[in-house]
């Protein structure tokens, strides 16, 4: 006899999930989930209050690396009271994508895991992706939700409020500068108006930025539109 009581997990699904065609997918799982299209404000899938999972393409992927969108993703995934994981779906990227150094992403992904604790997990196609979805809902029992989730970056003493991470942001928007160099700079000078106003000599001073790089940014911020 049935109590009536509904043991479903309730899996959220941001509204832009439709066009992938993944949600006739996922609902093969319906005996886990109770699904709810949502306009979701972090991750493109929430599982419950624990878990947030944000779905890319490859070629989405290596795009958002370049306009620096992954960053300023992972960093509110970071800072949410869930758990969060990163889904790379699809096979190989574009003939445009292929000519970011593998360094370069081997370094992002790197940072996601170890620094803001983000996993990426591989998927095929979007089928595999909804398979892994209810794979990751069945873990749901065994995850505790974090109790401080404030970003602090490994190494440098600094646990990030949202106005300093908004200030990484915008530094690290600069062609060249990653969360690193960006951490650099603003512990070297400050505020980013110092940062504006440095010469190159001083901003080559800074700890991994060099004379062309700080040619570079120098350039950036002061030459006109």
């Amino acid at each position: 006899m049935k109590s009536g009581i509904d043991t479903k997990i309730t899996l959220e699904i941001d509204y832009r999930e439709q066009r992938s065609g993944i949600i006739s997918e996922i609902e093969k799982f319906s005996d886990r989930f109770n699904c709810e299209i949502t306009r979701l404000p972090i991750g493109d899938y929430r599982i419950g209050d624990k878990i947030i999972i944000e779905r890319k393409t490859i070629a989405d992927f290596l795009a958002s690396i370049k306009s620096g969108r992954i960053f300023r993703q992972a960093y509110r995934m970071a800072n949410s009271q869930c758990c969060s994981l990163l889904i790379l779906e699809g096979g190989k990227p574009p003939p445009k994508a292929t000519k970011m150094k593998r360094a370069a992403i081997q370094g992002v992904l790197l940072h996601l895991a170890v620094v803001l604790n983000i996993p990426a997990i591989r998927s095929r196609d979007i089928k595999e992706t909804a398979w892994l979805i209810n794979q990751i809902a069945g873990q749901c029992l065994f995850v505790q939700k974090p109790k401080n989730k404030s970003l602090i970056f490994k190494g440098s003493g600094l646990k990030a409020n949202k106005q300093q991470q908004r200030k990484l942001q915008l530094v690290q928007n600069i062609p060249g500068i990653g969360v690193e160099k960006a951490l650099a700079l603003l512990k070297s000078f400050g505020t980013i108006e110092k940062i504006s106003n440095a010469g190159v000599n001083g901003l080559s001073e800074v700890h991994g930025i060099g004379q062309k790089l700080a040619n570079n940014i120098y350039t950036i911020i002061h030459e006109p539109f």
